[in-house]
This record gives structure tokens, sequence and C-alpha cells, in this order.
């Protein structure tokens, strides 16, 4: 998974693991997160979770999507190896969670066959598929896993005003303030519209803790940081059009036609450090609006 989500469900995860490993496998008994970086190929997997299945060792291996992808069975299957490999060759549970709706995605056991007339089977993989649009909220608020609770609005019935503010109220309690930022931002993946403004209102009272989450400082952060490595113009205003498809989607095409001109890097940074401070999309537009008098 690529893009802001992807450091964010790694983020995620690692705050409450064992809730994610007793989640995607009642069987298993949590005992720590492992290193994400497959050190042979230097490739990086969403989440590995050491855990004890039957008494035994195992791994449980995540990985999010946002999109289906014609190659998730083989990424899966090149991590799994990898991670058995790193890791003493023990057992490793493969999932993969789908965080949008989608009916068309492939599903377990992969297999791979000769390309000949016989097509003999030469190899079947088998794991697990987590659509979070097919899982009913209640089975997440039955859970007393606070690490979950951000998921909510992408479950069934998820996006009800009564489940979105059990899950802020759970959060805040919680004192769980990274989560509760991660929570405001997934919601952008499945409410429009009016629905939106209503969804954020839900996170007011707590606006000024979130501006100063991880979450939303390693988004401008990722941005400014890839602007100053490419060191053009052009990367800094892509990195502001990311963020404001992420918090303001529907401000996104007034944002481009504004910044289009601008020449001066300066003001594209100030642009996205009022944009972050923005609390709803009718801020967002009028800063946005106001960059030509800079």
């Amino acid at each position: 998974m690529a893009g802001p989500f992807d450091s964010m469900m790694k983020r995620m995860i690692g705050l409450l693991p064992e809730d994610f490993a007793k989640w995607v496998d009642h069987e298993a008994t949590f005992v720590q997160a492992l290193d994400i970086e497959l050190k042979s190929q230097h490739i990086f997997a969403d989440a590995l979770l050491q855990i004890t299945r039957n008494g035994k060792p195992a791994l449980a291996h995540l990985e999010c999507q946002t999109d289906k992808d014609p190659e998730m069975a083989v990424r899966l299957l090149e991590y799994t190896i990898l991670a058995s490999r790193q890791y003493h060759r023990i057992p490793v549970y493969s999932y993969v969670i789908y965080l949008r709706e989608d009916r068309e995605v492939q599903q377990p056991p992969y297999i791979r066959r000769f390309p000949d007339e016989e097509g003999e089977e030469v190899l079947r993989f088998y794991y697990r598929v987590i659509k979070l649009a097919d899982i009913p909220a209640e089975a997440i608020l039955a859970q007393d896993w606070v690490g979950l609770l951000p998921l909510l609005p992408l479950t069934k019935g998820g996006k009800e005003p009564e489940i979105v503010k059990t899950m802020v109220d759970r959060l805040g309690e919680a004192r769980e303030f990274d989560l509760l930022a991660i929570a405001h931002l997934l919601g952008g993946l499945v409410f429009k519209g009016s629905e939106r403004e209503a969804f954020r209102k839900r996170f007011s009272m707590f606006q000024d803790i979130l501006e100063e989450s991880w979450v939303y400082q390693e988004i401008i952060e990722q941005g400014l940081e890839k602007g100053r490595a490419e060191g053009t113009l052009q990367e800094r205003r892509q990195a502001l059009m990311d963020f404001v498809q992420t918090r303001f989607p529907e401000v996104l095409a007034l944002a481009a036609q504004q910044t289009n001109s601008i020449k001066n890097a300066e003001v594209l940074r100030t642009l996205s450090t009022k944009l972050f401070a923005a609390q709803t999309a009718e801020e967002a537009r009028q800063i946005v609006l106001d960059v030509n008098q800079q």
C-alpha cells in the first residue's frame, strides 16, 4: 500500500499490535512486534508480529490495502518466504486487510501452474482476506481492542453517527490521541460531501491536540522532505496537493488552479502550514482563495 495511508496504518498497528494479533487470529497469543524490514531483499511489510499458536511459535504478517492489487497474492507469498527465512523458518500466517469495499479482490488460495497443456500445479499458497466493509461495526465495538477503533468508519454500519461518536469518545477517554488522529484521516476514505463535515465536527474539541500528533506532522514533513530532496517547485506543489487530497478533497481542484502559477517555494510552505491548521473545508477553501494575495 503506497501513499499517506501506508505509514499511517503501519504506525496504527505499531501502537497496539496485540489488538491486531488477537483480531486476525483468535487462537494466537501475541508475543511482540518484529522488525518489518525483510532484509534479504530490503522490502518492508506493513506489520510482522511474533505470536504463538497452539503453544507453538509463529508469525502474523499483515498487509493493508486501499484498493485491489492484481499482484497481492504474489507479494504476500514473497513476504511470507522472506519472513520465515529471516526468523528461523517458523510458520507465517499472512493477512491482507482491505480498507475499502471491493467485491473483485483476489481470493485465496494462490495457485501457480506450469505453462503447458496439462498445467500441472506447482504451488498452492493460502492466505487470509479481511474486508472491513463486510465486518459489522458492532463486532469491533464488542471487543476491548482500542487499537482497532479507528477502523470503525470503514466497517459495515460504521458511518452511523452513534458509532462515530462512540469511537471518538472511547479514544478520547483512553487518551489515545495518535489513534484519534488516524481515525480522523481514515474517515476521509468513506465520508463524502456534507457527511464529511459532520464527521470532522466530531473531532473539533480535540483539534489542537490532533495538530500536534505525529500523524499530521508526518504528512506535512514527508511533503517538505520530498520537496527539499527533489529541490523543485513541482515536487513541493505535488506534496501540497497530496495533503489537500487527504484532508480536503473537495478543495483539490481549486488548490491545483490557485497554486499552478506560484514560483516561490516559501509561499507554498506558508500555504501548507495554514491548510494544516484548517478545521473545515470552507476554511481551507478561503485559505486557497487568498493565496494570490501573498
